[in-house]
């Protein structure tokens, strides 16, 4: 695969977000004090607990709950924020200005290594990289002017009289045969959009918790939310950690390529660049 080096400073990427799932901790509650008190001398001194319940189907079709918990480990701006519970962590950025894909692995797998030299992972079953693009229509640049023309959407007679505003949506999967780590993974566009000028899409949980980030004076935003994954048969930790380096590399190059080559347009590296 070609490797797209290409560094947008003006870009629409809005948050960055990077995760290890791994088999349940049921007590994980009895580590985070441990934790806690690491990942603060690790420049993650704000603490919160949130805290929320998760409906499953039973066999018979009745209704059962589950307490969920999440411990969230912060910078002093909030712009970096570990998020654990009993058998995740993920790692999230959302002030992408002068982001540094190097600077942000390295981050991550430190975070890991401190929290399994806590609670040793037995097993991980998940390996995510997600990155968002935030476009919002501006009256010198609209959304169809930066992504690639194939993904403008049907167009609709003007002689009708519609009632409301064309929004696109548009989402596709593909695997992906990663030949220099020998693991297969799954590869996920999906373009969406709103009206109410939010900054982030809805469940991407913003800190500090408060109502909704906007653009001021905007209503049409254009969402490009890339998300490359591996699922495992719950592979031995040691097996998974000891090359997160490269695993995550190779979920990267593949996302940054299709980015500058499938995604955006010629325009968008000008006016971004």
């Amino acid at each position: 695969m070609n490797r797209t080096k290409m560094t947008l400073s003006n870009g629409p990427l809005t948050a960055v977000l990077i995760q290890l799932k791994f088999s349940p901790i049921m007590q994980i509650a009895e580590y985070i004090p441990k934790v806690q008190d690491l990942l603060r001398r690790k420049d993650f001194p704000l603490f919160d607990v949130l805290q929320g319940e998760n409906f499953q189907t039973g066999p018979h079709g009745e209704i059962k709950t589950e307490k969920l918990e999440q411990w969230v480990f912060s910078s002093n701006d909030y712009s970096e924020n570990i998020l654990i519970d009993k058998d995740t962590l993920t790692y999230q950025i959302t002030d992408c200005s002068g982001y540094d894909y190097q600077a942000f692995i390295g981050k991550f797998i430190e975070a890991v290594n401190s929290f399994d030299s806590i609670v040793d992972i037995s097993a991980v079953t998940r390996l995510g990289l997600r990155y968002i693009n935030v476009i919002p229509e501006k009256e010198n640049l609209s959304w169809k002017e930066v992504l690639h023309e194939h993904f403008h959407g049907m167009q609709f007679p003007e002689s009708v009289s519609w009632s409301d505003n064309a929004l696109f949506a548009y989402s596709t999967q593909r695997g992906v045969q990663i030949e220099s780590i020998k693991m297969l993974s799954n590869f996920q566009l999906r373009i969406m959009q709103n009206l109410n000028g939010y900054k982030y899409p809805q469940d991407i949980i913003k800190f500090p918790l408060g109502a909704p980030e906007v653009f001021k004076d905007i209503n049409l935003v254009t969402f490009v939310d890339i998300d490359h994954y591996i699922l495992l048969k719950a592979a031995k930790k040691h097996e998974v950690i000891e090359q997160l380096d490269s695993i995550f590399g190779e979920l990267h190059a593949t996302i940054e390529e299709v980015f500058f080559t499938s995604v955006i347009s010629e325009k968008a590296k000008i006016v971004w660049k």
